[in-house]
Formats: structure tokens, C-alpha cells, sequence
């Protein structure tokens, strides 16, 4: 059972199959609060976060016929990330497609990537075969070099009822263009057509495919590609709103798009003549109580004051007073939790006003008086230190402050403290708010240099350059289309890279074998990453940079002071081709700059903000205060990089990166316990 083109259709145009070796790259959203996380907070599920699809297409085929449908996977990803506003698409096409990259990615980038508030779409567009089997029938997903009748070739439905288990997502949704007997799951328990909006939110995993055993599905070169997925495309941009009882309500859930796909599909075989019938179908991969679903932006907002109240949903006003703003936002920088700055002075805003005003023995009048705001200030900047510096003391009284021995390079003493870690009115992964205790260590000037990491290269052998362990770009990098592209050979800038560049296209394996060369000659105490912790008090400890006093703490980074920050940092400026330039300066660097080609921050650290992303110790956490997984395979990024917006300087703003990823804005430095 294969999927049919109608000839009487197919131009030379699709014969061409251009760019038939494929891709594999991701779509990473450069805004750092999930896209579909404003979408779906408007409608009434903030508890959901972010959301991850994964667009598989193969159109190219040995011993299958081709189909032209080359194109169908590639406006999958873009209406996935430039309409639905999905955080993270990697898409894999032709030649890209095999079994041990999906299971790379499903196993060990997926897997440990997607949170339990998360959501999961998985896409295929291809042919489909099927096995007959004594108790059924068994489905298949032909790849570029499978062979017909060798079913070992294949990707098999087991395989994605196997990879849906290691998604821990709490709605999951396959979507299958092609056509299958042997289905996982089973047939829905419910009529997902009429579910409620509160059965909806609940956790669902469902699998939908284009046809069923002994029916053959088709592509049209006019509808640019197959007519499943131009019906699915149709239906999430809202002609498939409307089919429940709840009418037009800015919402597609899986239930009301499977209908859809049943009439559009029909509709559109009738109109180009094909006679047999083609029947979309739907199954249950867990007994699920919910369903996926599609927000409609366009939509949606407009209905939100009339459906929000019955179902009980906060409806936060977009603003406020701006000085009621700014003491909440003191507030929860101090550790108090009052929920999401607004700007109303209501119920949880007080009862914090009178626990600061207990402990600061004011009035507790839950008011915001002079008194008030002026201790707050004050709890937030430290008074100066008035006690006049010793004179002539001789140098071995001195307490040392900076260290360079060994082949390291040169660091500066950072004095621990305990300080807030993390914040409450930012995105989910950046809180909450929390004391942490910092102990003293050191830590590098510099981001780890070319020179230093490439004296490591050279002397243990490591033949990257010419490719003898890099047969084809093991790095990703960003593309002027704001793609994330595996096209750079991670070792081979060290070549043509000067020597005060900082390292990059390095990933924690790469790290971890540096450190064990740096070390091997017994530094004490030896070389390491920083932790998370320390990373971050370092930034808040950047935040009074040149003596201003800030009542929010990350606002002189991100309040669109762009001219005066620009010059402190290498951001992404208006050299950059991206699409979150900042226009308003030129720091004349539209890339990685030298280390040190900027002045340093109040602890004498350079580029702590901008150039490269920065490696740390710890592995991700959907919320830092998390324990750590048992089984590590993404790890987590700080500071931002060159090519990253203003809104990503902030000190509480974190990434996750699987251990094996390697990309040209990531890099590290170094640190050192005390003793």
C-alpha cells in the first residue's frame, strides 16, 4: 500500500527533487518566553509550556516510486514555527532520514529535552507499506534506501510506539502522511469532536494517519504536495474551528481536525477524480484524558474576555501602575512570592508589602509609603563600604586576589555571598526565586581561547582538522534564515582562528577531555566548569555595573537602553543579520569577538555577558532548583551570545543543550575551588 501521485498532475518540476540529500536542522525560537506559551496562556492553559515538534519528510526513494511532496515537510516547519508558535522544530528530509538519527534524536535530544508541561508533535510525510502477519497487519515507513519487501529497512510502528514512551510530554500528537493498518493504540474511548474546554487541557497522546490498510493516499503538484497535509495545513490555520458544540472558539483540538481531515480530504479527492476512497484515521496511544490542540493567535484574543470568566481563568491586565510595578518586581527580586508583577496593588501584593514591612520593623500597613520604598532600595543596594582602605601594608598581608599558574589561564578570586537565584515573573525554567549560598572560588578573565584549547588539540593528537574523525559538519550554526544548520567541522577554524578568539563548536564531551589534559599535571585545586549558581551570581553581581543603582535587578540589560549597553558587550548589534538586530548600535563585531575586546565587568571578567553562550556544570533542570536527572544527557547554557537579542542578557535566563551538541555561539570558561 503505497501513496499514489496522479500523474495527469505531476510537472518536471518535481521530477528535478531539489535538494534530495535533505536537511537536518533545528528551528529554536530566539524569543526567550515560549511562542505557543503566550498562545496557549490566552487561552486559558498557562500551564502548559513549551512545545517541541520533530518534521520528518521523504519523497526521494531507490526501489519506491518518488513523490512530489518534497515541499510538504518544509511548510510543516514553518507553519509550526512562524504561525504556531512552536519553540524548537528539527527537521529531517531524504537522504537525512535514518534509522539511527531518529533515534539519536528522539533518544538522546527529545528525551531529555521535553518536561512533563511540555508538548510533543511528531510529523512524517512518505510512503507507507504493510506486512501481513498471521493475527494482522503490521505498518511500515519506507526510507530513502529501503529496499521493497525488506521491511528491516524500515521504520517500523513499533518504533514510534517505542520512542512515544521516552517522551515524557503531557500532550503528545503523531501525525502520519501516509497510510497504515496495524496502528498503535486503539480507537478513542470518547468523542474528541465535542470534548470540553476543560477535558481538553488534560494530558493526551494520539496518532493520526492519512488512510487506512488497502487504501492509497495522493499528491498534487497544485496543492504543492499531498492533499493530507494541505488539509492538516488548512485545518490548524482555522477551517477546522467551528466542528463541535462549542462553536468558533479559536481552538483546534486533534478531535475537530480529524473530522476536518475526513471531509476536506474527501472533498479533494472527488475534485481531482480519484475514485478510491481515502479515510483518515485516529487512534488512542495511552488512554488519554485530553487532546492536543492548535491556538488560533488571529482568532483567539477576541474571544478571551468572553469565555475566560467561565472557566474560571485570571485575566492579567497588560498594564499597571508602573510604580506599583516596580516595588512588585523589587519584591520578588528580595524573595517574596506575590505571583506576576501587574501593576494593581491587590491581595498578594499587600500581604508581601506587610511581611517586608515586619522584617524591616515599619508600620504594617500594606501600603506603598516613602518608608517603604526606601528600605526596599536599600535591601537591594547595599550601603557603601565607608571604612577608609589600609595604607602600606606589605604585600605578603595581601590577600590574593588573582592566580595564574600552570598552562590555565589568568583568573580573579570571586568572594561567595548568598544572594536570589532565579525570579517568579520571568519564564517557567528561570524560577522560582530562591536563597542560595555561593562559596568563594575562582574563575577565568576570559572565555577559554583558541590558543589555549588548541595547544590541548596538538599536543594529544586530536586529527580533527583534517577531518579523520569528522567526516561530515558535526557543529551547528545559525543561519541568516534564523535556521540552526549542522554545516560547520567544529576543529577546523583552529586553522584560521587567532589565537585570542574564544574557543567554540565544543560540547561537553570535548570539555571534559580538556580538563582531564589541564589537570593531568596536578593542578590544585584542579580546573572545572562553573556551577549554574555561580554563573548566575556573577551576572547579578553585573548588574550595578558602573555604580548605577537598579530597583529591578536585570533592567539595565533589558529595559531597551540598547545604545548604552551595546558597548559593554558583543550583542547581537546592528552588523548582525538576524532577524532581532539591534538597530540602535554598532559595536563592530557581527560575530565572535577577541576575548577581552571589551571592558570587563566590576569583578574584572570579560564577555560574562554576549560572545559565546557559556557551558556550566550543571545538567538542565526544567527549574533550577530541581534535582539533578539520574541520567544526564542535556546540559545548560548562560549569558547569551553574539547573535542573541538584548531580552537573553538577563542573569536569570537559561538554556538547555544536549551534552552532545556542538555549536559556533557556544563556548566555556573555566573555575577553581579555593581549596
Amino acid at each position: 500500500m503505497i501513496r499514489r501521485t496522479i500523474t495527469s498532475f505531476v510537472f518536471a518540476l518535481w521530477a528535478a527533487n531539489c535538494g534530495a540529500e535533505g536537511l537536518d536542522e533545528a528551528t529554536i525560537a530566539p524569543d526567550q518566553r515560549s511562542g505557543v506559551e503566550r498562545l496557549l496562556h490566552r487561552a486559558g492553559f498557562g500551564g502548559l509550556q513549551k512545545s517541541y515538534a520533530i518534521v520528518v519528510g521523504v519523497s526521494d526513494f531507490a526501489e519506491f516510486p518518488d513523490l512530489p511532496t518534497e515541499n510538504d515537510p518544509i511548510m510543516m516547519r514553518d507553519y509550526l514555527t512562524n504561525e504556531a508558535g512552536f519553540d524548537y522544530v528539527h527537521i529531517l528530509t531524504e537522504e537525512k532520514v535514518t534509522k539511527a538519527r531518529l533515534e539519536e534524536l528522539m533518544l538522546d535530544e527529545f528525551r531529555p529535552m521535553v518536561g512533563p508541561n511540555d508538548r510533543f508533535l511528531f510529523y512524517w510525510s512518505g510512503h507507507g507499506e504493510t506486512l501481513e502477519l498471521g493475527s494482522g497487519q503490521m505498518g511500515f515507513l519506507p526510507l530513502s534506501d529501503s529496499r521493497k519487501a525488506s521491511f528491516s529497512s524500515m521504520v517500523a510502528m513499533s518504533d514510534l510506539a517505542r520512542w512515544n514512551r521516552f517522551i515524557s510530554a503531557h500532550q503528545v500528537l503523531f501525525l502520519l502522511d501516509s497510510c497504515f493498518s496495524g496502528l498503535a493504540g486503539g480507537a478513542p474511548q470518547s468523542d474528541l469532536t465535542n470534548i470540553s474546554r476543560q477535558q481538553l487541557s488534560g494530558p493526551g497522546r494520539h496518532l493520526i494517519t492519512a488512510g487506512r490498510v488497502n487504501e492509497q493516499t495522493i499528491a498534487v503538484d497544485d496543492l504543492g504536495g499531498s492533499i493530507f497535509t494541505h488539509a492538516l495545513l488548512k485545518g490548524v490555520r482555522g477551517a477546522a474551528d467551528s466542528k463541535n458544540d462549542l462553536g468558533a472558539d479559536g481552538l483546534i483540538s486533534v478531535g475537530e481536525l480529524k473530522a476536518y481531515l475526513g471531509q476536506e480530504v474527501g472533498r479533494l479527492r472527488m475534485a481531482y477524480n480519484w475514485q478510491k476512497t481515502i479515510t483518515p484515521q485516529i487512534r488512542d496511544l495511552s488512554g488519554s484524558d485530553g487532546a492536543f490542540f492548535f491556538p488560533l493567535p488571529a482568532k483567539f484574543p477576541a474571544k478571551q474576555v468572553d469565555i475566560a470568566p467561565k472557566d474560571g481563568v485570571q485575566i492579567t491586565p497588560q498594564s499597571g501602575d508602573p510604580d506599583i510595578l516596580e516595588v512588585q518586581r523589587s519584591l520578588i527580586e528580595l524573595g517574596y512570592d506575590l505571583g506576576p508583577p501587574d501593576g494593581i496593588l491587590g491581595f498578594s501584593t499587600r500581604r508581601a508589602l506587610i511581611a517586608f514591612q515586619t522584617k524591616s520593623g515599619l508600620d504594617r500597613t500594606g501600603e506603598i509609603d516613602d518608608a517603604t520604598t526606601l528600605a526596599i532600595l536599600q535591601a537591594l543596594v547595599p550601603a557603601p563600604d565607608d571604612t577608609p582602605p589600609d595604607i602600606a601594608t606589605k604585600d605578603e598581608d595581601q590577600p590574593q586576589t588573582t592566580i595564574s599558574d600552570g598552562p590555565g589561564p589568568p583568573m580573579v578570586l570571586i568572594e561567595g555571598g548568598r544572594f536570589v537565584m532565579g525570579r517568579n515573573d520571568g519564564t517557567p525554567e528561570e524560577g522560582p526565586a530562591r536563597d542560595v549560598t555561593v562559596a568563594p572560588f575562582w574563575v577565568s578573565t576570559t572565555e577559554t581561547t583558541m590558543a589555549l584549547f588548541g595547544q590541548y588539540v596538538e599536543e594529544e593528537g586530536l586529527d580533527f582538522v583534517s577531518r579523520k574523525i569528522e567526516a561530515e559538519p558535526t557543529c551547528y550554526e545559525w543561519s541568516k534564515d534564523n535556521r540552526l544548520r549542522r554545516t560547520a567541522y567544529a576543529y577546523n577554524q583552529l586553522q584560521d582562528t587567532p589565537d585570542d578568539d574564544p574557543v567554540s563548536c565544543v560540547n561537553r564531551e570535548d570539555i571534559d577531555g580538556f580538563l582531564e589534559w589541564l589537570n593531568r599535571g596536578g593542578a590544585s585545586p584542579p580546573y572545572r566548569l562553573p556551577t549554574e549558581a555561580e554563573f548566575e551570581y556573577l551576572l547579578s553581581r553585573d548588574n550595578d555595573r558602573h555604580g548605577q543603582m537598579h530597583v529591578a535587578a536585570d533592567s539595565f540589560w533589558v529595559d531597551n537602553r540598547a545604545a548604552l549597553v551595546c558597548d559593554w558587550g558583543n550583542f547581537a548589534d546592528a552588523s548582525a543579520p538576524f532577524n532581532w538586530t539591534n538597530r540602535e548600535c554598532s559595536d563592530g563585531s557581527p560575530g565572535v569577538s577577541a576575548v577581552a575586546s571589551f571592558e570587563p565587568d566590576p569583578n574584572g571578567l570579560y564577555d560574562i555577558r554576549g560572545n559565546l553562550w557559556e557551558w556550566v556544570s550543571d545538567c538542565w533542570r526544567p527549574r533550577h532548583k530541581d534535582p539533578a536527572p539520574a541520567d544526564c544527557k542535556t546540559g545548560t547554557v548562560r549569558g547569551a551570545s553574539f547573535d542573541d537579542p538584548l531580552k537573553n542578557l538577563g542573569s536569570t535566563v537559561r538554556q538547555p543543550v544536549p551534552l552532545k551538541r556542538r555549536q559556533t555561539n557556544i563556548g566555556f570558561r573555566l573555575a577553581r575551588n579555593t581549596d
